[in-house]
């Protein structure tokens, strides 16, 4: 035993520097008997630097002997002895420990069963989690429960894990977007027992409208898959195939120019408008998809009427889109043509933008809805609109108004106006200075005071332009928007709320006032404007303007929501969840789900703030916001504590969140098949 210890321990067989494999194994088979455990890891975990034949009868014995005692093992050395077996390429032996994790996930944390993943197949990381990609395994978020999220490989294999739950959402024709129109339906309806999506005619199947908020959140999904730089090639391919991306292009210029075509008044622009088309008649309505589809028109409540603050979104996706598709024009005709096509429609929005939506000379205002007198008539007189009489309202927000307020701003034509609009642009902004404000946030914790921009509710909602231009390149608006999603998730954290607010539709035991159920006002009291009456559910989009500041921990809290019972299913996560995790909204929209994903790609702002520096445009924009904003902030005023914004402790989620019953059946795990699975696809 002791010429053991000292061989072991000399320089030479503790590193490999001058010994062999067969000189190690061959000591430790003259001392197999007397070695403990430690030693014997330590042995093993030497080898792989050797390179020992694997036919080698004393390394098999010694790997056995190490696997016979693992269940007394720590955690750590688990993932050593792994990791060792997979580099030595004991695949046989790998086995027993494959079914242990997999046996464990649920109870593992989040960071073991992560390291297994990395430690099992280095580059093909995903088979871990083949019992959550199969169908009766969709609620991985368990997987990922205390995770790592500073972590860079963790966020990518759970980035790559919500794009192929979300893909079956917003990839599926006749379940996010229409399969002929290629427009988007504002959502699709769930079977409230099994998480499954409820199929058949309305009010099952996909919602038969849609809006250009919707239409934006598509098209820049498309850019981005399209572009490729910004999410790396591997991503993009996860969102759409290339294929994929051109065919919905194409499909859905090809609508947008036919509504264009028979409805010239909306001037390229969309009003809330049915998916499929629209059937005439007294009866008018959406068509369904058991009908013909038919031009693009305006649902009932939109007929003549086209809102400004959707089609702000829709306008820069356009923007995005077109751009990145003329760069890769040289590719071949397919993309010439489309980029061609898609110019047009942003060229179409320029150029109608001004007289649709100004209120016209002084008024520095942009309409929130435009009425159309007549939607046959061309779009290029600005007599031909007005502002909804009944109840007037402008976009001098500072919010995802301010959307259109740039595009206008930035690309509108303004040829009719003296000094090309100066004075008008200039007006929008006066205009909405007085709604900026700066308020202070108490941390009840340290009474530390942290400045924020007022909310209008401070529903996460509100922070969409982050997610669509490069506000956040500039210091001080980080500043600005990182202390808003600080006090975001410190108000979560100290009210007990395992999540974040944001304007969804309810949980059917929720009571949301009027408006059919859908919580609009909710958010924030102390930070707020307008009085917030609602705080009985959240939404896995109220996230997403963290993760645009904050990455590891915007994903912590969406995968916290995730956690709540019965909030992922087959095709992603669902609308909303009530926070005491007793009920879930189970249907299915575009606003609520897929703004995570654009946010977690890191949205448009990059990709946006490199195409307005081609043209000429990003002294202009950050000149703008940053003068707005400079008026009310200072980069002196105090900031959000620490470099990270606070993650959500694991107690906030309720009791019952891992139990098999908070699964809906169609999301639940068979382990036992699973582990059988998962062992076979590691082990071959």
């Amino acid at each position: 035993m002791n010429t053991w210890r000292r061989a072991y321990q000399s320089a030479d067989l503790a590193t490999g520097s001058s010994s062999s494999a067969g000189s190690l194994l061959r000591q430790y088979a003259e001392a197999e008997s007397q070695l403990s455990l430690r030693e014997r890891l330590d042995v093993l975990c030497r080898l792989p630097s050797l390179h020992p034949s694997v036919h080698d009868e004393r390394l098999k014995r010694l790997a056995q002997e190490v696997l016979a005692q693992r269940h007394d093992l720590p955690l750590s050395s688990l993932v050593e002895v792994t990791k060792a077996l997979q580099q030595l390429g004991l695949r046989e032996e790998l086995e027993p420990l494959v079914s242990m994790a997999t046996e464990s996930a649920h109870f593992l944390s989040g960071d073991v069963v992560l390291s297994f993943a990395r430690t099992y197949m280095a580059d093909k990381t995903n088979k871990l989690y083949h019992m959550y990609e199969d169908a009766s395994c969709c609620r991985f978020s368990e997987l990922f429960h205390r995770a790592d999220w500073e972590d860079h490989k963790t966020r990518k294999l759970f980035i790559s894990r919500v794009l192929g739950a979300e893909r079956r959402f917003f990839a599926e024709a006749g379940v996010a977007f229409d399969p002929d129109t290629g427009m988007t339906y504002d959502g699709h309806a769930l079977d409230e027992s099994t998480g499954e999506l409820k199929r058949g005619p309305p009010p099952a199947g996909p919602f038969g409208f849609s809006a250009a908020s919707k239409e934006a959140l598509h098209v820049s999904l498309l850019a981005l898959a399209v572009e490729k730089e910004q999410v790396g090639e591997g991503t993009a391919k996860l969102i759409y195939s290339e294929d994929e991306a051109l065919q919905l292009l194409e499909k859905k210029v090809s609508s947008m120019e036919a509504m264009d075509a028979a409805e010239p008044g909306f001037g390229g622009f969309l009003p809330w408008f049915c998916s499929r088309g629209v059937k005439q008649g007294p009866d008018r309505r959406c068509l369904t998809p058991q009908e013909e589809a038919s031009t693009l028109g305006a649902t009932n409540d939109f007929v003549g009427k086209v809102p400004g603050l959707d089609n702000g979104q829709l306008a820069w996706a356009t923007y995005a889109v077109s751009k990145v598709l003329r760069s890769r024009a040289q590719e071949g005709p397919r993309y010439a043509s489309l980029a061609t096509r898609w110019e047009q429609r942003l060229q179409r929005m320029r150029t109608t933008a001004v007289p649709i939506f100004y209120a016209g000379r002084g008024t520095g205002a942009l309409r929130a809805v435009a009425r159309i007198r007549n939607t046959t008539q061309d779009a290029l007189n600005a007599s031909d609109y007005e502002t909804v009489p009944l109840h007037p309202s402008y976009l001098d927000d500072a919010y995802e108004g301010e959307l259109l307020v740039l595009f206008v701003d930035l690309l509108g034509d303004w040829s009719s106006y003296p000094n090309n609009g100066k004075e008008e642009r200039n007006k929008m902004w006066e205009r909405k200075q007085i709604r900026l404000k700066a308020v202070n946030f108490t941390n009840p914790d340290d009474d530390r005071k942290i400045t924020v921009q007022e909310g209008f509710w401070f529903s996460s909602h509100e922070q969409w332009k982050l997610m669509v231009l490069p506000y956040l390149e500039i210091p001080l608006l980080k500043k600005v928007f990182t202390n808003s999603e600080y006090v975001r998730v410190v108000n979560s954290i100290q009210l007990h709320i395992p999540g974040l607010f944001a304007s969804s539709h309810a949980p059917p035991d929720v009571e949301c006032g009027r408006l059919g159920g859908y919580c609009n006002a909710v958010g924030i009291q102390a930070v707020a404007s307008q009085p917030v009456h609602w705080d009985q559910s959240v939404s896995p989009y109220g996230a997403y303007p963290v993760m645009l500041v904050d990455l590891p921990s915007g994903l912590a809290w969406y995968n916290t929501m995730l956690s709540l019972p019965k909030m992922q299913t087959v095709t992603g996560s669902v609308e909303a969840a009530r926070v005491d995790g007793t009920s879930v909204a189970s249907i299915l929209t575009w606003d609520t789900k897929v703004t995570s994903v654009v946010a977690m790609l890191r949205g448009t702002g990059p990709l946006i703030s490199k195409l307005l520096k081609e043209d000429g445009l990003s002294e202009q924009f950050q000149e703008r916001v940053s003068t707005f904003y400079g008026e009310k902030f200072s980069l002196a005023m105090s900031s959000a504590p620490g470099q990270h914004l606070p993650k959500p402790p694991p107690q906030l989620l309720p009791s019952h969140w891992a139990e098999r019953s908070a699964a809906f059946p169609s999301c639940r795990c068979d382990l036992v098949n699973g582990t059988r699975r998962l062992s076979e696809s590691l082990i071959v």
